[in-house]
């Protein structure tokens, strides 16, 4: 079962965020379409998925029980913290995914990251996930022109949720990797 739970209101601007191509039938700015729009092509491809247009919060949390897997890219820490709490509780595996950026001369510099954590594996969600709100002039929100990095984060993150399930072989089995982008490094920590 999949469930697709999202609150945003749809912006032109977030096209390069969404899950999977949007018709023009989709664009209507002000309503949130993220859910109605990434519905109808996934299920040509696959079954059950259910859309939700809501944020998780304590008045529908239930959904996520009983989901297989849950993908976290949230950047408000109360409600990350929140639904980390929750999934930890249900036992539920996710993979919450991250990014730092910062503003170096002209050029962006910057890290992913992809923690995962499974039934077998939750003490070192802390020392990597960051519940703290960003402060200040944040480059991330300042930066449109960065979807390729979150393209590659969300790539990575299913990777991960598919070595998981045994798609790919696994011999690390890393709960945190990052990628630095000087450098074109990819580490891999907290092996199983």
């Amino acid at each position: 079962m999949a469930g697709v739970l999202n609150g945003y209101v749809f912006h032109i601007l977030l096209s390069v965020r969404s899950v999977s191509y949007l018709h023009p039938a989709h664009l209507t700015v002000g309503e949130p379409i993220r859910e109605k729009g990434s519905k109808e092509p996934f299920s040509r491809m696959h079954k059950n998925i259910i859309p939700h247009d809501c944020y998780v919060d304590a008045s529908n949390v239930d959904l996520l029980q009983g989901m297989d897997f849950v993908f976290i890219c949230i950047d408000r820490s109360a409600p990350k913290k929140f639904i980390i709490g929750k999934l930890k509780e249900l036992d539920v595996p996710f993979v919450d995914v991250g990014m730092g950026v910062y503003l170096a001369g002209d050029s962006l510099g910057g890290i992913t990251r992809v923690t995962t954590c499974t039934k077998d594996k939750k003490d070192h969600l802390e020392n990597h996930i960051s519940f703290a709100d960003i402060e200040g002039d944040d480059a991330y929100a300042q930066n449109i022109q960065i979807a390729d990095l979150n393209s590659l984060n969300a790539s990575l993150a299913v990777i991960k949720w598919k070595k998981t399930c045994g798609f790919y072989v696994d011999f690390d089995c890393e709960y945190h990797s990052t990628y630095t982008i000087d450098g074109n490094f990819i580490k891999n920590e907290d092996m199983l």
